[in-house]
């Protein structure tokens, strides 16, 4: 089988040629691997800011809506506050109407 010490060497080569190519292949599949992982969770992070952007441009329209209703509500304020008012003097006057008619009925 070994005729020389030659073929010894170049068995013991071919062997550690074998070997190393396992553990580079090997080493090479974890690193693909980490980088996998890597590329996953910033892909998760986007996916995370691109989530929040669109709860804070959904926030953004809830604050311009309620700010709109209000400007409009603060529009009709005065006329709904001049309808009171004159409801209560109407309410006021037919109060005194009332106590001078008991008044005189007495």
């Amino acid at each position: 089988m070994f005729e020389t010490s030659k073929d010894i060497l170049f068995i013991g080569l071919a062997t550690c040629a074998v070997v190393l190519t396992f553990f580079l292949c090997w080493g090479l599949y974890y690193l693909i691997m980490i980088l996998k992982k890597g590329h996953d969770a910033v892909m998760g992070i986007s996916e995370i800011i691109v989530s929040v952007k669109e709860k804070i441009n959904r926030l953004e329209q809830l604050f311009n809506t309620i700010e709109e209703k209000l400007t409009h509500t603060a529009s009709y304020l005065p006329l709904v506050l001049k309808g009171v008012t004159e409801l209560l003097d109407y309410l006021k006057k037919k109060k005194e109407k009332r106590q001078e008619k008991k008044e005189k009925n007495k």
